[in-house]
């Protein structure tokens, strides 16, 4: 081969090689190579929004100081004609019920029964219809007949203020030391006539006075149309149908027990 022939041939390879490299990059002389980056997109769980209840917070119950609640036991254990604790002492009493009744007293009465039940270490049995024999008997009849009755002066007659109307008469059945009779106005309707059906029998077993310092309560002396004990109420039954409490007790006993403070 003759030598320019030669010189030919490397020129091309030369040439072809070059051409090759610059194919290869981009990137001019001189110029510094950047990094590649890429964007990774990771999946993350949605976050919930902040939940906000709807049920309503029950407020805290009216709580009551122990003083409080020994003030009102004596309220409603004494009043002027009873100066000594009167309560029931057995294990169980039987309530009777006749006269001019209804179907919802006696439902009433039920409730209130199982409810004092829960407070008290002496049971009160269910109601029994058309009932003159038993440890309280409650007598219903209209205010003209309440008016007729021939009392003694041991029995409470319990009236109205205002109107003079007789609410309630109660007395012990004689020679029957666990037997007593209210005999309960029946002219009463509604609220009212609950309110002193339940005070009748309360008063029967034992709570025979009234406070003036609490409105929600069955034995406040402003109304006549509370259908239910209040708390505080509940806590009095409690301390009466304790252990703390015995009959005979005067108002000085129970106030010496129970650390009572006047101011």
């Amino acid at each position: 081969m003759k030598n320019w022939q030669i010189s030919a041939l490397l020129g091309i390879l030369i040439l072809g090689f070059l051409l090759a490299g610059g194919c290869s990059s981009t990137v001019s002389p001189g110029t510094p190579s950047q990094p590649t980056t890429s964007t990774v997109t990771i999946a993350t769980a949605p976050v919930p929004p902040t939940l906000v209840s709807t049920t309503a917070v029950p407020t805290t119950a009216m709580a009551f100081s122990t003083n409080e609640i020994n003030k009102h036991f004596v309220d409603i254990a004494f009043d002027p004609d009873n100066a000594y604790i009167n309560k029931w002492e057995l294990d169980f009493v039987d309530i009777g019920i006749s006269g001019a009744y209804t179907d919802a007293d006696i439902i009433m009465l039920n409730n209130f029964t199982q409810l004092f039940n829960k407070y008290s270490s002496v049971e009160l049995l269910e109601v029994k219809k058309d009932r003159v024999t038993a440890n309280i008997v409650l007598r219903f009849m209209p205010e003209s007949g309440l008016q007729a009755i021939e009392t003694e002066n041991s029995w409470k007659i319990y009236k109205n203020r205002e109107t003079g109307d007789i609410i309630f008469v109660y007395t012990k059945t004689p020679d029957t030391p666990k037997s007593e009779t209210i005999f309960i106005n029946s002219d009463f309707k509604g609220d009212e006539r609950t309110h002193w059906i339940l005070r009748a029998l309360l008063y029967g077993l034992g709570f025979h006075g009234e406070s003036g310092n609490y409105p929600d309560s069955i034995f406040y002396s402003g109304s006549g149309t509370t259908t239910s004990l209040s708390k505080i109420d509940l806590k009095v039954v409690e301390l009466m149908y304790g252990k703390k409490i015995y009959n005979g007790m005067d108002l000085t006993d129970v106030q010496e027990l129970l650390l009572i403070d006047n101011e």
